[in-house]
């Protein structure tokens, strides 16, 4: 798998680290199941983002403010802001469906009324080659 080449599904959540390396890891068994060529690493809130803008606990913050908002008063423990970077090699089905599906290893009911239980946000990175 190229770097060159690769499609980079990037999942930002607000979780302990438990929860982000099980998360990795459904995300592994989708991908698996799929036969999708894949790498995944999960990177702390520390890290700098890849424009060496910030770290990626600022680049995800509102994900912080999410929580709080969800959860007046309550304590977070041992969350933190974690981001699943999930390298692609050749998706057949195409980059936003894989995209859609990882997604619901983090919010299985998009319907859902209430908040989700681990807040999140998703963008690719990279291009087709």
């Amino acid at each position: 798998m190229g770097d060159e080449h690769t499609i980079e599904i990037r999942l930002g959540v607000y979780a302990t680290d438990e929860t982000a390396a099980g998360l990795a890891a459904a995300c592994g068994r989708v991908l698996v199941a799929r036969g999708v060529e894949y790498r995944v690493s999960v990177l702390g809130a520390g890290e700098p983002t890849d424009g060496g803008g910030g770290t990626l606990g600022a680049f995800h913050e509102d994900l912080v403010e999410q929580w709080r908002l969800t959860h007046p008063g309550a304590d977070p423990g041992a969350r933190a802001v974690w981001e699943i970077r999930v390298a692609l090699g050749p998706v057949p089905d195409g980059v936003e469906e894989v995209r859609t599906e990882l997604v619901r290893v983090i919010c299985p009911d998009p319907g859902h009324r209430s908040p989700c239980e681990v807040p999140w946000a998703s963008y690719t990175t990279g291009a087709a080659g």
